[in-house]
């Protein structure tokens, strides 16, 4: 149900992201503009300055040569795994490892630099942060709210597929909320998003009502 991306979960301590390279609904840009600075916010490999604990090999349990989960052309695969052993989560490249300044240079099994990690031991991190990092950093151009809702795909589902959908989302996004300082750019787009998502969620029950597939709204 998300615009940019979509997780799956792989066992105890795995998460695939499939994140879309190029948000097709911004404005044209001539090709010229799109190469030239489609690499400039993209992160590189840790290394010794920006890793935590001061190491440049964070491997993941299982090498990028490895990966049997193959993205669709136009999207990039990525890691996000919360190891024991690390402390904390970190984020892995497992495709396109071209997109990312300097990964040709360094060992692809080697995590990502992102924000999130060294605010981790600080502040209130969440998986959402980590997963807001990765979507701004692969997406170009960078996208204002890198957690919207594809609201087009909402729409085209079965009702009773679209009220669990819509009821999902509405209570992620409400503990997400609740966890979230006020002011921030993420609590302030969330919010936008879980009002239109909250009216869409309302309409959902109330067609089900209407075609006598539920009895009651509360």
């Amino acid at each position: 149900g998300f615009r940019y991306f979509q997780p799956w979960l792989r066992g105890r301590e795995e998460i695939l992201l499939t994140v879309v390279n190029d948000d097709l609904s911004s404005l044209p840009r001539s090709p010229g503009s799109l190469s030239s600075d489609t690499s400039f916010h993209l992160p590189t490999c840790s290394s010794e300055q920006s890793t935590p604990r001061g190491s440049a090999l964070l491997p993941p349990a299982s090498p990028c040569d490895r990966e049997i989960a193959i993205p669709e052309t136009h999207c990039t695969l990525f890691l996000l795994a919360a190891y024991a052993k690390y402390g904390r989560p970190y984020v892995w490249v497992r495709s396109n490892h071209q997109r990312f300044t300097g990964m040709e240079l360094c060992d692809k099994d080697s995590p990502l630099m992102l924000s999130s990690y060294t605010e981790w031991d600080t502040k209130d991190i969440g998986v959402w942060h980590i997963v807001w990092d990765v979507v701004s950093s692969c997406v170009s151009p960078p996208p204002r709210n890198p957690l919207a809702v594809d609201f087009a795909y909402l729409k085209s589902l079965p009702l009773p597929e679209r009220s669990l959908s819509s009821g999902a989302l509405v209570n992620f996004f409400h503990n997400l909320l609740l966890r979230e300082p006020r002011g921030t750019a993420l609590f302030s787009y969330v919010w936008e998003e879980l009002a239109d998502l909250t009216r869409l969620h309302a309409h959902t029950l109330q067609e089900l009502k209407e075609q006598n597939l539920i009895k009651n709204l509360i």
